[in-house]
């Protein structure tokens, strides 16, 4: 599953140099998961996931600790999304000077959208505090697409998130993309598929 993750990730944003999975083996080790790919270009460019939502957590993507390597300028998942949709990364090229079309990501198997670390309890106690919130979200979030719901619980293992219920998985998806790397009060958001 996580071979098939990643690797639609790294073909969706443009960072394989060729067609098919770049990830050759995965190899998971209690808290850990080892994963060797094609080519050294490849390997440098997965560096770049780090911080990408994969099942409600955010993986750490880095190098081994006993790598002595040299040492390869990456970015993480927010940065290459923010690249990717405004088009400073492209896609490889294929034969013929096509450009590849991207894998769908794997990620995008919802239509509902789960908000993170952008509320605390307080701003969620004053009734006119919350209905700004309210409105706020459903300005800021309808850019990306026909939003069906949004629900901001008040108490319940839900509280201080907030999830946004689009009419496709294309435009959670966008918003996904298009939230990444925002901050809410100095607080970094976290965006994931539910």
């Amino acid at each position: 599953m996580l071979t098939d993750f990643l690797g639609k990730a790294l073909q969706q944003v443009g960072l394989t140099i060729m067609p098919g999975n770049p990830i050759n083996t995965c190899r998971v080790n209690g808290k850990f998961a080892f994963i060797e790919l094609r080519t050294v270009r490849e390997a440098e460019n997965a560096l770049n996931l780090n911080n990408i939502p994969f099942m409600g957590a955010m993986l750490r993507v880095g190098r081994p600790s006993k790598y002595t390597g040299k040492v390869t300028p990456h970015g993480n998942w927010e940065d290459i999304l923010a690249k990717y949709m405004s088009g400073e990364l492209t896609l490889p090229q294929q034969a013929g000077g096509a450009p590849a079309a991207p894998a769908p990501l794997a990620s995008a198997s919802s239509c509902v959208v789960e908000l993170k670390h952008m509320l605390t309890h307080d701003d969620l106690r004053d009734d006119t505090e919350y209905e700004e919130i309210m409105e706020d979200t459903k300005d800021e979030c309808s850019q990306f697409g026909a939003l069906k719901s949004v629900i901001i619980p008040r108490s319940g293992p839900g509280v201080t998130k907030i999830f946004l219920e689009y009419l496709t998985k294309e435009d959670a998806a966008k918003a996904i993309a298009g939230l990444a790397g925002r901050t809410f009060d100095g607080r970094k958001g976290i965006f994931l598929f539910v």
